[in-house]
């Protein structure tokens, strides 16, 4: 069983706020990815501390406690900017979490949810 799933932008209303929000973000961070967090259905940025961050994402630890002032935590947002595929590691980190994910593919234009 394939646990990602593509979205079209306009398919899912309710969650339109935070990805809208999240695009905005992946563009203005493009050519980086671009990391968040969904809080009370409201995309939460957050900055990416990987060591190589057009490759992949490290989301910053205190971003994360900030976060979880605000409310709970009911998903992480990442960007590709180059509109790779889902990883294995995003795989293996969604199943960890226990989150779902959300993937925007910058080029593409398209988002992908990985469900846990």
């Amino acid at each position: 069983q394939d646990s990602v799933r593509k979205t079209c932008l306009l398919e899912d209303s309710m969650a339109q706020d935070f990805k809208r929000e999240a695009e905005r973000h992946a563009h203005a961070k493009s050519p980086e990815e671009s990391c968040g967090l969904i809080v009370n259905s409201s995309y939460f940025p957050c900055r990416n501390i990987a060591n190589d961050p057009r490759s992949n994402f490290v989301l910053e630890p205190v971003d994360y406690a900030r976060a979880m002032y605000f409310g709970d935590i009911e998903g992480v947002v990442h960007s590709h900017p180059d509109g790779t595929p889902v990883s294995d590691a995003d795989r293996k980190a969604c199943t960890q979490t226990g989150l779902p994910w959300f993937v925007y593919s910058v080029p593409d234009k398209e988002w992908l949810t990985i469900d846990p």
